[in-house]
């Protein structure tokens, strides 16, 4: 438990650079703390896994890396080149089915990961100068930590109509602040690791739509607003 308190305190903001089939893909984050502040000089364990399929989807790969921030809190990943892997990374099928990344951290040994993100690998046509199509991997973020569970409040008493709005506060108020949703009041439990999550629903053929929402890994969740209103962004803009 120890160890799972420590990785708490730790945000992740990350994006992956594109990269060739069957080649490492670079994966690059910035390890703030609650306050927004770069985690400097510090080394950092994580643990990649490849999942294929509709979440939570079959783990194909997984591997295990060790680094050390640098002075602006970077690090810098090559998935493919790490350790103790699982899988075989060079044999995936990328063009069979949906595939996602699964990003867990532990900054205290390496033995007690917490899942930070979960994010889709987007494989799209890229045309080179000498006009070859090659695929190349993009990232969609699906999941995203946000802090552990502390308290909410509502905004007009539960007895009114339907819906009500709540304010959620996590661990990482100071990033996202109080956290906006649906709901007459908030089954989380206090320490819960919370995570927002969105969906993409297409009714047509044409078009759809992102649906956000905050959830708990008990199958709890509450639907955002789309305007967060204590920290005065778009919920698309966490993504």
């Amino acid at each position: 438990m120890k160890n799972i308190s420590l990785i708490l305190f730790f945000f992740i903001s990350c994006h992956i650079l594109a990269a060739q089939i069957q080649e490492p893909l670079t994966y690059k984050a910035v390890i703030r703390n609650p306050a927004g502040e770069i985690v400097e000089s510090k080394q950092v364990y994580f643990r990649l896994s490849i999942l294929m399929g509709e979440l939570p989807g079959n783990l194909v790969y997984s591997e295990f890396q060790k680094v050390t921030t640098d002075k602006k809190g970077n690090v810098t990943l090559f998935i493919g080149e790490g350790t103790n892997k699982q899988g075989d990374f060079n044999t995936i099928p990328w063009d069979t089915d949906k595939f996602f990344l699964k990003v867990e951290v532990d900054i205290a040994g390496g033995s007690a990961f917490l899942e930070m993100l979960t994010t889709q690998l987007l494989v799209v046509p890229f045309t080179s100068p000498a006009d070859q199509n090659i695929e190349e991997d993009e990232l969609m973020i699906i999941r995203r930590y946000v802090g552990t569970y502390l308290d909410y409040r509502n905004t007009v008493a539960e007895t009114y109509g339907s819906p009500n709005l709540i304010w959620i506060k996590t661990s990482m108020e100071k990033i996202f602040g109080k956290i906006s949703a649906y709901g007459r009041s908030c089954e989380f439990t206090v320490g819960d690791n919370l995570y927002l999550k969105r969906t993409f629903y297409s009714p047509g053929v044409i078009s759809g739509y992102w649906v956000y929402q905050i959830e708990n890994n008990s199958g709890i969740s509450y639907r955002l607003t789309n305007f967060q209103h204590d920290s005065k962004v778009m919920a698309e803009t966490w993504f």
